[in-house]
Formats: C-alpha cells, structure tokens, sequence
C-alpha cells in the first residue's frame, strides 16, 4: 500500500515548520535580549561598586557619633577614605586673591603620604587605640594643620567606613633678615619646604653672612621613609670656618604597642658662644661638637594603657672651645663625657584632646599619665672619656585634670655626674597650673626652681627674654641657681587677620632670679631679685607649618640697671603662647 501526499498537504508541511522556527528565533532574541540586559546590569552594578561603594550598598548609612571609636570596636573596616583640603578655605568670608594664589601653587599632601602614617588597614577589625593614636600621628606632622580620623559609615555585615580628613598647613617658607649693631653687619636668606611635592618631606637652603664668616646650609629631613616609620634627617653646612653635619637614622616607638627602636646620630658642628653681663654681650668664643650616638630599645612589658622600655646605647660626646676675636674672659676647658648607658621608661597613656593649653585654635594631644625615665651611664676611657666616672638621670612627666575647669602640669628632672674632679648636680622642677573661666578666658600661673652645682660654664642656668622675665633682656642674669613664678591672663579671641593669623591677648606679672655663680665670671648674676609686668598681643601663624607665635609686648622693669627704668616693647618668636 502506498500512502501519497498531495501537494498542498506538504506545502502545509513546510509552512508549519516555517512558523514554528520564527517562533523558536523570537524566543531565542527575547532571552538573549533579557541575558544580555542581566549582564549588563551586573557589569554596571560591579563597576558601581568598584567606584562609589555607598551607591552600591545603599544600606550604608551615616553614624550619628563618628568620634566615638569604641562603639564600633570589632567591626571590620570596609574601606578608609581621604579627604584632603587644601591650606585656605576659598568659601570663608575676607577671602583675598593671595588665598586662590597661595592653593593654586600649593601642591597637597597626596593620599600615599597620609596613607603611610595610617596604623590600620581595610579588612582589619577596628582598634579604638589604632584610630586614636594614628590621629595623634598625624597631627605631629608640621605640613597638616588639622586631622580628624572618623567612622562615618555603618554597613552590612558588620562592616564600617573610616573617613581620614586632613587639612594641609603652608609650608613654603622665605627667610630674609639683616642687621647692623656695633659696626658689624649680619645677613641670611634662605627657603624652607616642609612638604616637598606633596612628600611630607623637608628641605631647607640657608644662607649667612657676618663681618667673621660666610657659610652655606642644607638640610633635608624624612620623617617616615616609605611608610616605614624610619625617619632620616640629614645637615651639611660649609663655613669660612670649618664644616658641620648631621647624619640620623631613626626608627622610633612611634606608638605605644611598637616591639622596638633605633637610632644613630653622627653630628658634628660648631658655633660661637656668648656671654652676658646684664643682656649685653661680655664675651665671645667657639663651641666645637663631635658627638656619635647608636642605641637600641625594645618593649620589656605592657597593658592596654601603659608600657615599659628598655633602651641600650653608646655615645661619644667631646667638646672643645675656641677662642674668637672677641674672647676677653678666656674660654672652659674641654671635656669629654663619652659613655656606655642603660635606660628604662615607664610610658602611661590617657591622652586627651584639649584646647588653650600651650597654644591656642587647635588640638593639643595632652597626655594624663605618668611617663619616667632612669639612665644609668658609665663614662668609659675607651670611647674617648677624660676619665672613669659615672652619670644618672632621672625625669618625671605628669598633667592633672583637677575639674572641669582645672588643670596641673608638672615637671621634674635630677642628674648627677661623677668624674675625676667633677661633681656635677642639676636639679629641675615646673609647674603649671591653669584655670579655664570659659574657652576664651583663662589664668595661668608657673612656678621654676632650678638648683645647679658645678655645671659647665656654657651650660649656666640664665633668666630674661623668652626664658622668663620677660620685661628684661635675653640672659640679664645668669647662675647655678634659678627661681622663677609668674602669673598670666590669656584672652584666646576669635579674630582672625585675613586667615594668616589668628590673634591673642596677654597680661602677665614675672618675679624671678638667678644666684650662686661665680663671681669672675662675666654675667654672673648679683642677689637682687627681679620684677616685671606687661600686656601685649599674641599672633599665631596659623596656616604655617611652622606655627610661630608672634609676642608683641609693652612691659616695665623694676629692679636691674637704670636703662631698664622704663616702658619698652619686645618683640619674640616662639612656639607657644
């Protein structure tokens, strides 16, 4: 039997299939369609993530406490951030054409310097002490003004976001002076840049030049080669009169978990030395300097708040005088305190994060714990030692909050030095205290004694200018005996002169003098006690990194000679208010 199909039963046949292979071709671009927009999303999504991880976790979201470190205590860390801001705030008010100048040829702190100071990394479990203390790190660096590490973002999983913020100080800085007294003439001029191409490294050319001699500097210093934390500073300096340099290398404990230290210095250098009688200079001549240093410390003992060190080392330190053409009252004798030492340290940390303690508009890391240190050296004849003998040391560090409102800062160190026919005490003790009316007002009150016996006679204890009394000329009185108290009153304003500087008020009473010395030589201080009261300004540098602090001041002396009789203005740089 056959079967037979007509013609139009398999022209139906074909049409059939004909349909079903266009369905099947639809099908098939409908899914690829649907798979390639799922690829392309996911790719989308990826890429998003990759560069703007809140947008593709929306579930990350602000903290409300992003200083409190230790609510988050555990949580890994997702990802740190930086933002960096340039030295001048474009957006504030009084905001001139040397501002835009000054960010447009400022060059930044880049992220990989601030990321070499950062003591944490991403995927590690957040540490309160490591973000605590790598804020602290930073703000020691002079390039930054301010820094502030937060955790700003909560995520999923348990995961944060650390943001680093960091705003950059000014950090190119001229020096141009010259002056003229007694018929001789005095010059420099130099740069210095604190943050060399956005490295955070410095470098500094310096010129002088005086009726005696003509030298030439360069200076370069790394505080932290390659995130490291090995530090290196580097001086050369060719003198008419001779060469001096500086050569050191140094891995400190740079926090308080750190296992271990080094550090070598090799320094030589030399620079004439002054003496005064009554602030006026009485006699001149030439220090000279070698000195070679290496030492070790490692960390014998820890809590989560204290530590204990164990440092070892040898130095040799020799000193040598020379006369000048102004040497009228001979020169000391030299000497060589060469040594082999041991030293322990006890370092307890309960930092704060205070405000108008030794400067002011800015944070000061003041530490609340005891910090001690013991030397012990031996002075060894086979390191060039004019003799056996032996020295110690001693020191103690501790700042009290008394209230609220109060605060005690106290000091004191003790040596004892033991050779041949020296023997030589120092001792030192200061203490500060300070009351806060309001953070615009406060009282400070400082009391010094210093009790010296033997000590070198380009090492004497001096009052006037910036090391107190200072209705009176630097070193007006010298000795083996100090006593000092004065009592201050600061006005911390709110002005600021055009973003340059931020701008301080001051009264203050000193009482002080020196005693004990010997009375052939020059400068030697007589019995009177001294007194002096003034009121003057206080002018901080404060987008420098620097951070000078401009004293301008009208003050009267009593007691000293007649020419100190009446009102007079001093000028001072220093580092505090």
């Amino acid at each position: 039997m056959f079967s037979v199909f007509s013609a139009s039963s398999c022209c139906k046949l074909c049409h059939d299939k004909t349909l079903s292979t266009e369905m099947d071709l639809v099908v098939l671009k409908m899914y690829s369609s649907i798979l390639l927009k799922s690829l392309t999303a996911t790719f989308a999504l990826v890429v998003l993530s990759l560069n703007h991880p809140l947008q593709a976790s929306e579930l990350c979201t602000p903290v409300q406490d992003p200083s409190d470190f230790q609510l988050y205590t555990g949580k890994t860390i997702r990802e740190v951030r930086f933002i960096r801001n340039d030295v001048f705030d474009l957006e504030q008010p009084n905001t001139y054409w040397f501002h835009r100048f000054a960010n447009r040829t400022h060059i930044i702190t880049t992220e990989a310097t601030l990321q070499e100071d950062v003591l944490f990394k991403t995927g590690d479990a957040l540490d309160a002490d490591s973000l605590a203390e790598t804020e602290r790190l930073l703000r020691t660096r002079r390039y930054l003004r301010k820094v502030e590490v937060r955790v700003t973002h909560q995520c999923p999983d348990q995961q944060v976001i650390v943001t680093i913020s960091s705003w950059d100080n000014w950090s190119l800085l001229p020096k141009v002076s010259a002056s003229r007294e007694g018929g001789e003439s005095r010059s420099t001029f130099g740069l210095a840049e604190d943050n060399l191409f956005g490295t955070g490294n410095q470098i500094n050319l310096d010129y002088e030049h005086d009726s005696e001699r003509t030298s030439y500097l360069l200076n370069f210093r790394s505080p932290n080669m390659f995130g490291s934390h090995w530090g290196l500073n580097t001086r050369y300096a060719d003198k008419s009169d001779g060469e001096s340099y500086l050569i050191a290398v140094e891995k400190p404990f740079y926090r308080l978990s750190a296992p271990w230290s080094f550090a070598l210095t090799l320094d030589q250098d030399s620079q004439d030395i002054n003496e005064y009688l009554l602030g006026d200079e009485a006699n001149e001549f030439q220090k000279q300097k070698r000195f070679f240093d290496v030492q070790g410390g490692i960390k014998v003992a820890a809590a989560d708040l204290w530590v204990q060190r164990i440092f070892m080392g040898a130095t040799h330190n020799e000193v040598q005088f020379e006369e000048t053409a102004d040497t009228l009252f001979g020169k000391p004798d030299k000497r060589d305190l060469s040594q082999f030492w041991l030293a322990w340290q006890y370092l307890q940390s309960d930092y704060r994060q205070m405000f108008n303690i030794y400067q002011f508009n800015r944070v000061e890391d003041i530490n609340l714990g005891w910090q001690a240190d013991v030397k012990l050296a031996y002075l060894a004849p086979m390191l060039g030692a004019d003799d056996k003998g032996w020295q110690v040391t001693a020191s103690a560090h501790k700042a009290t909050e008394l209230s609220a409102d109060h605060y005690l800062l106290t000091s004191a160190s003790a040596s004892q030095l033991e050779q041949a026919d020296i023997s030589q005490t120092l001792v030192k003790t200061h203490l500060m205290l300070i009351h806060k009316f309001d953070p615009q007002h406060s009282l400070v009150g400082q009391l010094t004694y210093q009790y010296g016996h033997d000590l070198f006679r380009d090492e004497r204890l001096s009052l006037g200018g910036d090391t107190g009394l200072r209705a009176f000329p630097l070193y007006y009185q010298t000795g083996e005996r100090l006593a000092l108290a004065t009592m201050e009153y600061r006005y911390y304003s709110n002005l600021s002169i055009a973003q340059i500087f931020d701008v301080g008020y001051a009264t203050f009473a000193d009482m002080g003098r020196t005693w004990g010395d010997n009375p052939d030589l020059p400068g030697s201080s007589g019995v009177q006690t001294l007194y002096g009261v003034g009121a003057g300004i206080r002018l901080l540098s404060s987008h420098s990194s620097r951070g000078t602090m401009i004293h301008i001041d009208l003050t009267k002396a009593f007691g000293g000679d007649d020419d100190l009789s009446g009102v007079e203005w001093r000028i001072l740089a220093k580092q505090s208010f």
